[in-house]
């Protein structure tokens, strides 16, 4: 097959190569047109020579198109070029579940529960659409940057190569994952899905498939008269709820199986109630021997009269020289309980808590108003809304469809939230009304800030920097000198500020916000968010676990080298010495040091984080992908 990198065909210019496989090549490629990356599978010549083929297979990928959910991979449509016929599919940057499996050897329990529930609810949906996939595998299961499972090869490469797609005598699939009917060359239908997916299922608690072997027609055989281990036998202190669950979706009869994905969904509720149990039991205090108890209790009652004697002394000591002080009247604004108050101790993170609220959407920003009443914005125009501290939200009716990124609210009411495609909307009292602000141009916009009440900021791709000084009323474009996607904006004070964006891109302003420049690179990774303490400490994050600090205001950038490489979405100081980091795959992590070290919290969450706040009640919110709303105690 000829070479196509660096070629452009219709409107897309071939970049690299993704893939290789026995159906074609796939590339990834630049759409000119519409500003963004696609992966185009382009068909081995010899294929296409086959007769009504072409036909058979823009008939498919319109079928394909079709489907449209969050976790499978959207097709664009097809070209042709030469004697070369390609599929043109969303570019997903991540990896596949096969490499993520031979790389661990095997996931955690509630990563499995997590990926395979975003499986079911994709292949659920295309179900209910009338399509069968038919060669379910980890390797055509891809995770995103942000931990989303993306299901691949939607029908369109098995059924190309058939008469009908449920041709009675042929074998579609991959040996190790194929359901009884299909080795037989039966009628296939959704519960040949089901059984696939209990392989993969399988495959992600113990490392390997079902029946895996060296020789093809064993492991037929075995798929047809053997059942395999359970997982029990390959996973210590797996529960039998997790046997039954795997043993149902293996099933050689269909109609023993799960019907449906629906009722293999509904199958885990159990299982997840049982971790829970488990999770409680594991932080109880152990019961201990009560004689044991009773020897230790007259041990640490003597130890504890001896530290109360040694520890009054050196109090007497500490607060003697306190009341002699001349430091005394400069503490006089403090309380009695400040004073001895560890700043920190409201943010120990011991506890996260997952709130349910419904919706599978990403969300991308998180806000309060006030103690009570807060919301949170997402992709397909999705606002929840809380007035209860965030014990509960509740869907809000919006506008359009409209992917959001950030909201901004402000002390007397006024309200702004941006999104794609120029949607910024003003509201006059929180979410009462929504005024539309309209842009000459159209632009994706990330970011709504104020550094004060009445100068604002909102920044978009294409370097867009729109400002405000007159609390929002008017907004007029400021030169940003760069064409980079702009992120996120703060300023250490009323004249410097910092923006920073893709490819490494960093400006500043000295004037208050009326002119930017671009400061020299310090890395080509792109910057997704920035804060600083005060005027002197400040934190930047981005892609590849990029974390760089400054001690000087942002005169000097300095890498701190942490074992993460994937990418980090949102820093945030909770006090000087302790501030929090958020990244893909539910990395969440924290400095207690100013950002010289940090330490991993286990979040149990495997999807994107993206936005954090901090209420007026104290309490923390975290927001990411596939709805993830989690408060932290």
């Amino acid at each position: 097959m000829e070479n196509l990198i660096g070629k452009v065909i219709q409107n897309y210019k071939i970049v690299s190569v993704l893939g290789k496989g026995g159906m074609g090549i796939v590339y990834k490629a630049y759409d000119i047109k519409l500003d963004r990356y696609v992966a185009i599978k382009i068909l081995h010549p010899t294929i296409i020579d086959k007769a009504n083929f072409i036909e058979r297979f823009k008939r498919e990928a319109k079928h394909q198109a079709q489907l449209s959910h969050p976790n499978i991979v959207t097709v664009y449509g097809f070209i042709e070029y030469l004697n070369f016929l390609g599929i043109v599919m969303e570019y997903v940057e991540g990896e596949s579940l096969e490499k993520l499996i031979n790389r661990k050897k095997r996931l955690h329990l509630y990563d499995v529960i997590y990926i395979l529930k975003q499986i079911l609810f994709a292949i659920g949906y295309a179900h209910s659409k009338g399509f069968v996939h038919r060669d379910i595998k980890p390797s055509n299961i891809i995770l995103n940057r942000e931990g989303v499972a993306k299901i691949m090869d939607f029908g369109i490469s098995k059924s190309l190569l058939e008469e009908s797609h449920t041709k009675t005598g042929a074998k579609v699939g991959t040996v190790f994952y194929m359901s009884p009917e299909q080795i037989k060359g039966q009628s296939l239908t959704h519960h040949s899905d089901i059984y696939s997916i209990g392989c993969t299922l399988y495959e992600m608690l113990t490392g390997e498939p079902p029946f895996f072997s060296e020789n093809e027609y064993e492991a037929m055989d075995n798929h047809l008269k053997k059942n395999p281990p359970l997982v029990s036998e390959k996973l210590n202190g797996a529960p039998e709820l997790l046997n039954k669950i795997v043993s149902r979706a293996l099933e050689k009869d269909p109609n023993v199986r799960f019907q449906t994905c629906e009722e293999f969904a509904n199958s885990l509720v159990e299982l997840d109630k049982y971790l829970s149990t488990l999770n409680e039991k594991y932080y109880r205090k152990k019961k201990r021997d009560p004689k044991i108890v009773k020897r230790y209790s007259i041990l640490a009652f003597s130890s504890f009269i001896v530290f109360m004697i040694v520890l009054s002394y050196f109090v007497y000591k500490q607060v003697f020289a306190l009341l002699n002080s001349p430091q005394l009247n400069s503490l006089n604004k403090y309380s009695i309980e400040s004073l001895f108050k560890d700043n920190t101790s409201n943010f120990d993170f011991k506890k996260i808590e997952l709130i349910q609220n419904g919706i599978s959407e990403n969300l991308n920003c998180i806000r309060f108003a006030d103690k009570n009443f807060g919301i949170a914005l997402g992709d397909s125009g999705v606002v929840l809304t809380t007035h209860d501290n965030g014990n509960t939200w509740m869907r809000f009716d919006t506008i359009k469809s409209y992917s959001f990124y950030d909201a901004y609210f402000q002390e007397n009411g006024k309200s702004f939230i941006v999104g794609e495609k120029s949607r910024f909307y003003y509201c006059e009292n929180y979410l009462s009304s929504w005024q539309p602000l309209k842009l000459n141009d159209e632009y994706t916009l990330f970011k709504v800030y104020f550094n004060n009440l009445l100068n604002g900021y909102v920044l978009g791709g294409n370097g867009l920097i729109l400002r405000t000084t007159d609390s929002g009323t008017n907004w007029r474009q400021v030169q940003s000198n760069t064409n980079n996607i702009l992120y996120d904006v703060k300023f250490i004070n009323d004249d410097i500020g910092y923006i920073v964006g893709w490819n490494g891109t960093v400006l500043k302003t000295v004037d208050k916000g009326n002119s930017w420049h671009k400061i020299e690179s310090f890395t080509n990774k792109y910057l997704k968010s920035i804060d600083f303490w005060d005027d002197e400490l400040g934190l930047i994050v981005g892609g590849g676990g990029s974390i760089f600090k400054t001690n000087n205001g942002g005169e000097n950038w300095d890498l701190i080298h942490i074992e993460q490489t994937i990418g980090l979405h949102k820093v945030k100081f909770l006090s000087e010495a302790y501030i929090v980091i958020l990244g893909s795959k539910g990395t969440l992590m924290i400095s207690k040091n100013g950002g010289d070290h940090w330490n991993e919290i286990e979040t149990k969450i495997f999807t994107q984080l993206n936005d954090l706040t901090i209420n007026k009640a104290g309490r923390i919110f975290i927001v990411g992908a596939n709805g993830v709303i989690l408060k932290v105690f």
